[in-house]
């Protein structure tokens, strides 16, 4: 042996860091400059984000141990309780939605993005607060690599309804106003907007549509900032309190019936099609649960988790769990924790609300830069003929 020390390629060394917790990488930032500048590149933290969302935390907003301020908590696959706290500038603030580890929190009309992982912050510029209701939504989109939040307004004038759609691009850290679009004969959103594939879904009314198929799902394009809107089958049984989630990578829903005395949950997959009706999703039936027993009602259903329907109960103290394959409950109390209304599968990342750009606009600046260097080099050389008659250039 020569004493050396072992080597490792830097594609295995790679390989084991984007496993890691955020928290272990910002510590290992101090080990080199070429950790910190590969902690930091977009395909890093892309190959790091697909890695941690596969080992999802289940994310809780909470009202604190005797009116505390509220806080963010996450339960871990050892259905640990682990706690974030919220961010000193928006106490008592609403998850608007969750997308590759950033937060989207809500208070009156103040927006901010929050990554919990890293800490960093960013203050989305104020809008003024809207006439009517306001619905929101926050997404990203591959496409644009961008994340965007969307506030929709709908207000009465008469007997109009009057829409007003504004989109905040973290890219361009601005809002601006957008196509109302196929937006219009919709009467009010619910199920909070749901973040799936680069859109951004709720459920509605649309008003234009007969009585039997007034409910439609409402979808919201991050790239095109465009809305569509997806017809629901009345079997569906869609009710306020029936929620968005995902299954299998794919969009799903769950909805409750009633079963005597208790209700039973039921697991809808919707998938894109092409189809001569131009309806455009298949929605499929693919799971109901036993009826639930009295100590697990469900006050709401909120997400799958690990193959787990997750529900709290009528007193939000207590998580209850059905497992999708073995049809078993499990209940998890939470002590001193009391839950909100809505959970969010959350996967923690290194992605900085500080540094989103989109690789577009990238590009056009470079083309920029290359244009002036020509002009700049066609302009020299225009001037050495001109001046210097005795200059030869080759």
């Amino acid at each position: 042996m020569d004493g050396d020390a072992p080597y490792l390629p830097q594609e295995i060394f790679t390989n084991i860091l984007k496993r890691l917790p955020v928290k272990s990488l910002i510590r290992f930032q101090c080990v080199s400059k070429d950790w910190k500048n590969l902690f930091k590149t977009p395909s890093f933290i892309a190959e790091h984000v697909r890695h941690s969302t596969q080992q999802k935390s289940v994310l809780l907003f909470n009202l604190g141990y005797k009116c505390n301020p509220e806080y963010l908590c996450l339960i871990n696959r050892d259905m640990q309780v682990l706690e974030y706290q919220n961010p000193p500038s928006l106490v008592r603030s609403c998850t608007i939605g969750s997308s590759n580890g950033l937060l989207c929190l809500l208070y009156v009309s103040s927006f901010i993005l929050w990554n919990p992982a890293t800490r960093e912050v960013l203050q989305v510029p104020k809008v003024p607060d809207c006439d009517g209701t306001c619905y929101v939504g926050f997404g990203f989109s591959q496409i644009v690599n961008d994340y965007k939040i969307v506030r929709v307004s709908i207000s009465r004038l008469a007997d109009d309804l009057v829409y007003l759609v504004q989109v905040f691009s973290a890219s361009t850290r601005s809002w601006k106003e957008v196509e109302v679009g196929k937006l219009k004969g919709i009467m009010s959103f619910f199920g909070g907007g749901f973040s799936f594939d680069g859109s951004i879904f709720w459920f509605g009314f649309d008003c234009k549509r007969s009585w039997g198929k007034k409910l439609c799902l409402i979808s919201f394009d991050v790239a095109t900032e465009s809305f569509a809107l997806i017809p629901i089958p009345r079997s569906t049984l869609v009710t306020i309190e029936s929620r968005l989630t995902t299954y299998e990578n794919k969009l799903a829903m769950l909805s409750k019936t009633r079963v005597h005395s208790s209700f039973s949950i039921n697991l809808w997959v919707m998938e894109e099609c092409e189809d001569t009706s131009g309806e455009g999703w298949i929605w499929t039936k693919i799971y109901t649960s036993n009826p639930f027993p009295h100590r697990a009602h469900f006050s709401s259903t909120l997400t799958i988790w690990r193959n787990e329907i997750v529900g709290v109960n009528e007193g939000k103290t207590v998580l209850v769990l059905c497992n999708l394959h073995t049809n078993e409950f499990k209940m998890l109390a939470l002590g001193k924790y009391s839950i909100g209304d809505l959970i969010w599968n959350y996967a923690e990342s290194l992605v900085s609300v500080c540094d989103i750009h989109v690789e577009a606009s990238s590009w056009g600046w470079q083309w920029i830069h290359v244009l002036f260097a020509w002009i700049l080099l066609f302009s020299t050389v225009n001037i050495l003929f001109f001046f210097g008659s005795n200059v030869n250039i080759l």
